[in-house]
């Protein structure tokens, strides 16, 4: 009896041995896997959809190692298949959070310089791109003033739909507007005509006739082909007290009045302020007094360019031109093409056609003129002569030229 026990106490040893060894065998063999909840990664980064899975050990990944596609901004859910040591399968899952990251790129000038009264489109010529968005607006962040002169610090904003966020700084200035400066020399004054009040109808051809040249005196002294009295005395020449520069009268080097000469600056605010109040027009002097070195230069420019003969249709040769007298200017307008041919058909230039006449200003080089006046079409090119013969020029808006008013020539004789 007592072997019988020892026996029986021998094999339950050996079974729970046994169940022990296959339990520990088990045990060692099941599946141990570490998997992340969440993977972060920005757009378009390289990313495997095993990459989620940081450890295995027995067991293996079914699926085949794949690409994911990162190339959209959210949220997916990644689905594993693993199989154990023991054939079975499993299903594991984590998510893969996609984020834009990179801020857009702005394309910019750094700095903008304008005229007091000038206004233009800060963002005109301004470019965001974005590694995602394909639309970023893009925004100004400052206080400015396009009618204070100053410098102003600014900066350009472009944000993406990730709230990604570019700022760029850039510098706006805005330059006192000089209408004209303010200087006056000791030269004889303008003066109306108050004679030949038959000129005042005279009818501009388009292909009108060089008057005859006048006989000059020994002491100077001529009269025109229209029977006007005229001077020229120590270079510089008069015709019934108008002062006068074109083609055939020039000026010496030494007559310099140093900028536009004080009654011109008076008229020319007033005809600008008149203009902006009437039509909301901005309009100002771009180009007023030029000296006779300004002038040789601006003129051997355009020869080089265009060569002698057709230089002389648009630009003064020294000692010739106008800007010289410190009577005369170039106008420019917001918005407008300055001092070239696509003036001619704005608003601001018919109505400085219709109206420059009534501060004393002509239009000097009228359409249809060029045989008077030895230059083509000039919209934007004005002369002071005073309210009354400007008056009378302007003809009812059928411009009459000092050549054809006064019977005089303008052509070079050199």
């Amino acid at each position: 009896m007592k072997k019988k026990l020892i026996i029986g106490c021998i094999a339950t040893l050996l079974l729970a041995g046994v169940v022990f060894g296959c339990y520990k065998f088990y045990d060692s063999k099941e599946l141990d896997i570490d998997i992340t909840k969440k993977i972060v990664v920005s757009l378009n980064d390289k990313v495997y959809n095993t990459d989620g899975v940081k450890s295995i050990k027995n067991g293996k990944i079914v699926d085949k190692k794949e690409v994911i596609n990162t190339d959209k901004v959210g949220v997916k859910k990644i689905i594993l298949n693993v199989e154990d040591f023991f054939k079975r399968n499993k299903t594991y899952t984590y998510e893969l959070e996609i984020k834009d990251t990179k801020a857009p790129k702005i394309e910019f000038k750094d700095k903008i310089s304008i005229t007091e009264g000038e206004k233009i489109d800060l963002l005109e010529g301004v470019k965001a791109t974005d590694n995602y968005d394909k639309d970023v607006v893009v925004k100004v962040v400052g206080e400015y003033d396009f009618n204070k002169p100053g410098e102003y610090k600014l900066q350009y904003v472009a944000r993406d739909s990730s709230k990604n966020e570019t700022k760029e700084d850039f510098l706006l200035t805005v330059k006192k507007k000089v209408v004209v400066v303010e200087k006056k020399e000791e030269i004889k004054e303008v003066k109306p005509v108050e004679k030949k009040e038959s000129n005042t109808n005279v009818e501009k051809k388009e292909e009108a006739p060089q008057a005859a040249p006048a006989v000059v005196n020994g002491d100077g002294t001529f009269t025109t082909s229209k029977g006007f009295q005229g001077v020229t005395k120590n270079g510089i020449t008069y015709i019934d007290g108008v002062l006068i520069a074109n083609k055939t009268y020039s000026l010496p080097s030494s007559y310099a009045p140093g900028g536009l000469l004080g009654d011109v600056s008076n008229a020319a605010n007033n005809m600008f302020a008149a203009a902006k109040a009437e039509t909301g027009y901005n309009m100002w002097a771009q180009s007023g007094y030029r000296s006779y070195s300004t002038q040789q230069r601006l003129y051997n420019n355009y020869v080089n360019r265009s060569g002698k003969a057709a230089a002389d249709t648009y630009s003064a040769r020294p000692g010739h031109s106008e800007h010289q007298t410190g009577l005369a200017f170039d106008v420019c307008a917001t918005g407008r093409p300055c001092i070239n041919s696509g003036f001619d058909s704005t608003p601001e230039a018919q109505w400085l056609s219709a109206n420059a006449y009534k501060y004393g200003f002509i239009l000097r080089y009228p359409p249809g003129s060029s045989r008077e006046t030895g230059y083509k079409y000039e919209s934007w090119h004005f002369r002071y002569v005073g309210v009354d013969l400007a008056t009378k020029l302007y003809n009812g808006g059928n411009w009459i030229t000092l050549e054809n008013y006064f019977g005089i020539t303008s052509e070079y004789n050199y």
